[in-house]
């Protein structure tokens, strides 16, 4: 080193950290770690030395908290990351009516078959059980049957709203349901 220049004013090409693993299975460990950082688009060094800095960080804060000074800086930052996948309902399909008739269809029958179906389910349900209806259409069959007393919506404001059937309103707040 020349004498009166910082350290920071050195800069070789390739400054090389290596440390030696003291058994195979810390060595495993660390090649783990390079593939993770790998898979994830990270570069190893950079994570590792960003992992160090950290920990140094926190070893400085233990110091101070030692000698009187409580300084505490926490930073947290929260990703959410939804990885459960849902599982999507099969829609029935309406192959009963021949695709000329479709516009002859009365609204009762609609109504008969949101309510077939409704039993079938054995449980509240929303518009996203009944994908072969449009959804305005599943919404005014909806009022009309509950009009008709036939149906009654959650309590709890929902989105997507859930409604269950008034003849087994008290089935689902027996089965720890919600409908009241």
């Amino acid at each position: 080193m020349v004498e009166g220049q910082a350290v920071s004013d050195i800069q070789p090409k390739n400054l090389i950290c290596n440390f030696r693993a003291p058994n195979l299975q810390e060595y495993q460990r660390w090649k783990a770690y390079v593939q993770w950082a790998k898979d994830n688009g990270m570069d190893m060094c950079h994570l590792t030395l960003s992992l160090t800095d950290s920990f140094m960080r926190g070893i400085e804060g233990a110091a101070q908290v030692r000698n009187g000074k409580q300084a505490v800086n926490i930073q947290q930052n929260n990703v959410f990351q939804y990885q459960v996948s849902k599982p999507r309902r099969e829609p029935y399909a309406l192959s009963c009516v021949k695709r000329e008739y479709q516009k002859t269809i009365s609204s009762v029958l609609f109504e008969a078959y949101v309510l077939n179906k409704a039993r079938e389910i054995t449980r509240e349900f929303s518009y996203r059980d009944f994908l072969e209806i449009r959804h305005d259409a599943f919404r005014r069959i909806i009022l009309r049957l509950k009009r008709k007393g036939k149906i009654v919506a959650n309590p709890q404001r929902t989105v997507p709203r859930f409604y269950s059937l008034a003849e087994r309103v008290s089935e689902y707040t027996r089965d720890g349901g919600t409908t009241q």
